[in-house]
């Protein structure tokens, strides 16, 4: 997966992951992003500066709370999670974990992935899109 997304959309699988976390909160403190990543803080900062040095995210501080910095992304962040690294992703994935299974495992799987997930309260309409 990881040479995927990096031979189609000159990133790592782990800024992608970024680019996809922040768009799907519109913004995240980076605090929040560490957490979501399970990277060190200073592993998320080295993380944000590579990709705001490519003009694909942008560091927002609110001028009441300078010590607070969300990570946003820049629409050339967007143009590239949408065009290049989100469809690598999938097609990762998809190639990775899906071909094996038949259709009606796929189906299965949907049905106890979302029912494990609601469960947990973690099903968000949004992010899992259905078919």
């Amino acid at each position: 997966m990881e040479q995927r997304i990096e031979a189609v959309a000159g990133c790592s699988l782990l800024e992608h992951e970024a680019l996809y976390r922040i768009d799907m909160n519109g913004r995240l403190l980076m605090s929040e992003l560490s957490d979501l990543l399970a990277v060190s803080p200073s592993g998320v900062t080295r993380l944000i500066e590579r990709l705001v040095r490519r003009g694909w995210v942008a560091r927002e501080q609110p001028p009441e709370n300078r010590r607070v910095v969300y990570a946003v992304l820049t629409d050339d962040g967007r143009r590239v999670l949408a065009a290049t690294s989100a469809p690598a992703y999938r097609e990762s994935v998809a190639e990775e974990f899906a071909a094996p299974l038949s259709d009606r495992d796929v189906t299965d799987l949907k049905r106890i992935g979302r029912k494990l997930l609601e469960a947990h309260g973690k099903w968000d309409t949004k992010r899992f899109a259905t078919d």
